[in-house]
């Protein structure tokens, strides 16, 4: 499966109602990207250029020769790794926390199975969009029953304040057992339904036994890493 490199798109099939934000390139979080060399390298040329500030200013700060700061404009030379963070707050690059995006816990693991027990708590917590509902709560994806938009490892952000059934919605839902699953909500008959490749994965019938609501899936956070095994 291919997905465009964009970082907060839909995936084809999947509801409206559902973010997935995807990381595909080296990243300092799920959702806020992390500054590369090239970005570096960017605001460097921008200020030189601009007169900003002189090549000689730069190579002071950095403690190098003037002609190694003209390599790294003409790119004879990489800015090395203990010199980026040195521009990176000389640029004003890196100026506090980024008020599109707030941090939720991750409270545990929900299998993409049948019905089972849910796996131990995973500790920490996770960068997610800003505008996304309070209350909202990260689990671990653990099974391949959702591999199409929620492969093995990613999480999924659940609204334990939205329990309505919408056809095309994913939910998380439980039994009087204390077994967990994470499906997709379809009609005609009602049912929750795996989107995986595996097609031994089964759908189960709403009315077949008691089943709660536990929330809806609002955001699916795919890492490069759940790309590339979705690509495979």
């Amino acid at each position: 499966m291919s997905i465009p490199e964009k970082y907060d798109i839909r995936i084809s099939g999947a509801s409206e109602n559902t973010t997935f934000v995807i990381d595909r390139a080296l990243r300092s979080s799920h959702c806020r990207p992390m500054i590369t060399h090239d970005d570096i390298l960017v605001e460097l040329r921008r200020w030189v250029t601009s007169g900003k500030v002189r090549q000689k200013e730069i190579a002071e700060e950095l403690g190098i020769a003037p002609a190694r700061v003209s390599e790294m404009l003409k790119g004879e030379r990489k800015v090395q790794q203990r010199e980026m963070p040195i521009l990176v707050r000389y640029f004003g690059m890196d100026e506090g926390p980024d008020p599109s995006v707030r941090r939720i816990a991750r409270i545990g693991m929900v299998p993409a199975s049948s019905l089972r027990e849910a796996l131990a708590a995973t500790s920490g917590s996770l960068e997610v969009p800003a505008n996304l509902p309070k209350g909202v709560f990260a689990l671990e994806v653990d099974g391949e029953s959702m591999n199409k938009i929620a492969p093995f490892g990613c999480d999924v952000i659940v609204d334990p304040n939205d329990k309505n059934l919408f056809a095309g919605d994913l939910y998380v839902l439980g039994n009087e057992a204390g077994e967990f699953t994470f499906k997709r909500f379809v009609q005609d008959p009602a049912r929750l339904v795996p989107l995986s490749t595996d097609p031994s994965h089964k759908g189960i019938a709403l009315g077949s036994e008691p089943i709660n609501i536990v929330g809806r899936v609002v955001s699916v956070l795919i890492g490069a890493e759940h790309l590339r095994r979705m690509d495979a």
